[in-house]
């Protein structure tokens, strides 16, 4: 997928032919003509620098061939080597077989392409999105036994570009016209393999794909797999990139309860699903049938590792069918079954998968069934300062925070305080490795409010000096991108993470953070609000995080647009 699949070849002919008069019909018959011939071909005329091409030669009635220009040494008759593309501009293959030569020109280039279809986004941005807070410069990196992952944002490539699409021939936005040279698949694939390799040269090793689709509701649910937002095809793209890249996948489903070729849902939901147990075995019972397929195909593609619960779906346990609420023996008897199922889940994984098993996704506390059979579990940050700390907010104040919140965190998970105590808490802390998750969007309220959606426009007030206190339709229009508050966020609480020494760390992560593309806008549209959002892509928390994760500085060198 990294060069056109085309040869370009070249062919040369020498004769050796005897030379002489026209003698008598009694002369010896001369000797038949021979000649050399060569030929030299690429498989492909273009490659990304890095990349490989094949470069294939042949020859006949020669006794020697030399390579030269891009590639040297002598040669065989005949063969091909695979070699390694990395001097940029035009490279020159000659090959000489007596006095034949040949060649065959390959372009190497630093921008990636699939097909005609080239990165069609720009990074710019208004210099005020930089922020008002200082920079910091990262304190410490990670050592190599640290989980250095990054988590894609949980938007299909493939929708991204039918919202291109759509805005251009329905639309009229001559801006997206790049569509006519690029294909959905071509897109795609560019799209998905740059941010891979981006990520790789960020320190990533591991990359969290977020995917769902919808139900089939025949009795049973069953996902219908012509649904999904990330295609089986797609996932197995990444997949093979990944490797070919010499990174990890980890797989995360996302519970959405859309039935499939239906405008309804399951069961009600508002963000919260409010479950008695009628509905929780149903819910445990489909999203097992459906973990156990994905287990087994995720394993056949080389996947790395799953999250066995789920993401994007949170239960209220307390709060009755109805909103009726349960007593607490009702609530108990929910949380009970769900940690069975899902200690149940994960020992079915087990058996499919041969990678690493992760939770933390959705609801989760301390119960032996579960925290004592994964491989990782992910942790979150709370809020971390107040509305009035927000314009004086510092990196010390905030490796501080997360520093007595993550103490605090370790007090509850094990039962070191003076909440109640869930039954089956497990005290064996060598079993439970930790996956820090850092959530931190790009503007300053996230620091004492938290997240807002970015993926889409949400009523309600506005946030900024011109629409405060005032009901608005988009109040994600009305905040203000800061880089600098999300950059602080990120090295207070890594400060805090590194110097911790309560939870075994297996590293560290941002779920379904970083955007697909280069694209920084702020308008709402087909990318909706990845200015605001909790992707670190083009940012200046991107250079933190790969101090980091690899201990090597780069500065945060935004290009401007006014």
């Amino acid at each position: 997928m990294f060069f056109l699949n085309r040869h370009f070849i070249l062919v040369a002919t020498f004769f050796l032919g005897a030379c002489g008069g026209g003698g008598s019909s009694g002369d010896p018959k001369a000797p038949p003509t021979s000649s050399v011939t060569a030929s030299i071909s690429a498989s492909a005329n273009k490659v990304f620098i890095g990349n490989s091409a094949v470069i294939t030669w042949d020859s006949r009635n020669a006794s020697a061939c030399t390579a030269s220009d891009s590639w040297s040494g002598d040669k065989s008759s005949s063969g091909s080597e695979t070699l390694a593309m990395t001097t940029e501009g035009e490279q020159l293959f000659t090959i000489t077989c007596d006095d034949v030569s040949v060649n065959v020109t390959i372009t190497v280039t630093s921008q990636d392409f699939e097909g005609s279809c080239m990165n069609p986004h720009s990074a710019e941005i208004p210099q005020s999105y930089v922020g008002e807070y200082e920079i910091p410069f990262p304190e410490n990196s990670f050592d190599q036994s640290h989980l250095r992952a990054m988590g894609f944002k949980d938007y299909g490539v493939r929708w991204i570009y039918q919202g291109y699409s759509d805005s251009y021939h329905f639309d009229g936005d001559q801006s997206a016209d790049w569509v006519l040279d690029c294909t959905q698949t071509e897109y795609t694939h560019l799209m998905l393999r740059e941010t891979l390799r981006r990520l790789k040269e960020h320190g990533v090793t591991t990359a969290s794909i977020y995917n769902f689709g919808y139900w089939n509701d025949d009795g049973a649910w069953k996902i219908d797999h012509s649904t999904k937002h990330i295609s089986d095809e797609d996932i197995a793209f990444i997949a093979s990139t990944a490797l070919e890249l010499g990174m990890d996948i980890h797989y995360v489903w996302q519970f959405n309860i859309r039935v499939a070729d239906e405008q309804r849902l399951l069961f009600p939901f508002d963000g919260m699903a409010r479950i008695d147990m009628p509905l929780l075995e149903k819910i445990m019972a489909a999203h097992e049938g459906h973990m156990l397929w994905e287990a087994e195909h995720l394993e056949s593609l080389g996947v790395n590792a799953i999250s066995a619960d789920w993401s994007a779906m949170w239960l209220c346990f307390s709060c009755g069918i109805d909103n009726q609420g349960h007593t607490q023996a009702e609530t108990d008897a929910l949380k009970e079954f769900y940690m069975q199922r899902m200690g149940e889940i994960i020992s079915g994984i087990r058996e499919r998968f041969s990678g690493k098993i992760y939770v933390g996704e959705g609801p989760q506390w301390n119960d032996e069934r579960v925290a004592d059979k994964v491989d990782g579990i992910l942790f979150s940050f709370p809020n971390l300062l107040n509305d009035e700390e927000i314009d004086t907010a510092t990196v010390d104040l905030i490796e501080q925070r997360a520093a007595a919140y993550l103490l605090n965190a370790y007090n509850a998970y094990y039962c070191l305080d003076s909440q109640p105590c869930w039954s089956r808490t497990s005290t064996d802390t060598t079993k439970h490795k930790m996956i820090f998750n850092l959530p931190a969007q790009s503007h300053a309220d996230y620091l004492s409010t938290g997240w807002v959606e970015d993926g889409f426009c949400v009523s309600g007030q506005g946030n900024d000096d011109d629409y405060l206190g005032s009901d608005v339709d988009c109040i994600q229009r009305t905040m203000q991108p800061d880089f600098s508050a999300q950059a602080i966020w990120y090295e207070g609480v890594l400060r805090a993470i590194n110097k911790q020494s309560y939870f075994n760390t297996l590293g560290t992560t941002s779920s379904t953070g970083y955007w697909l593309s280069d694209t920084l806008l702020h308008d709402g549209k087909v990318e909706a609000f990845p200015s605001i959002s909790q992707s670190i892509r083009g940012k200046s928390a991107e250079k933190i995080l790969k101090y980091w994760y690899t201990g090597e500085f780069e500065a945060y060198e935004p290009t401007f647009n006014d």
